[in-house]
């Protein structure tokens, strides 16, 4: 994506390289808002692993991806309204997060709600850039 204020800057790597840290250092530096989209499928990963779902399991983990309510704003990522910033950080989350978030279906929903984040924020800013970090940050349409 090209033109006035249409810039996403997406930053990409592996688990626990330090995308969120560099996120937010470029975000605050640009004045620009960061959704991290890593805790998206964090918070994703936790209610399925709290409803007793296989995180291999591609249908339960879309069905979760579907029902839950995630929120991922100045920091603090909210599951269904409860404040699950420590919690997405934990072993448990981060030994099933590969597998859940590699579901197409879970993908595609979030990347959904990424999307709408994008448009929001466009909204909110008049159309300026913003900034996203973790899992398909590029894909702002």
């Amino acid at each position: 994506m090209t033109g006035p204020g249409r810039r996403v800057v997406a930053i990409d790597g592996p688990s626990g390289s330090g995308k969120s840290t560099i996120a937010r250092g470029v975000a605050r530096r640009l004045g620009l808002p960061v959704l991290d989209t890593g805790a998206m499928y964090r918070a994703v990963t936790l209610a399925v692993l709290e409803a007793g779902a296989d995180p291999a399991d591609e249908a339960a983990c879309a069905a979760t991806a579907r029902a839950v309510d995630v929120a991922v704003e100045g920091g603090v990522t909210r599951l269904d309204g409860r404040d699950v910033s420590d919690a997405i950080r934990g072993p448990e989350v981060t030994a099933a997060v590969s597998t859940v978030s590699a579901h197409p279906s879970v993908r595609e929903r979030l990347v959904a709600r990424q999307r709408d984040w994008v448009r929001a924020s466009r909204r909110r800013r008049g159309g300026g850039p913003r900034h996203r970090d973790g899992r398909v940050p590029a894909t702002p349409r």
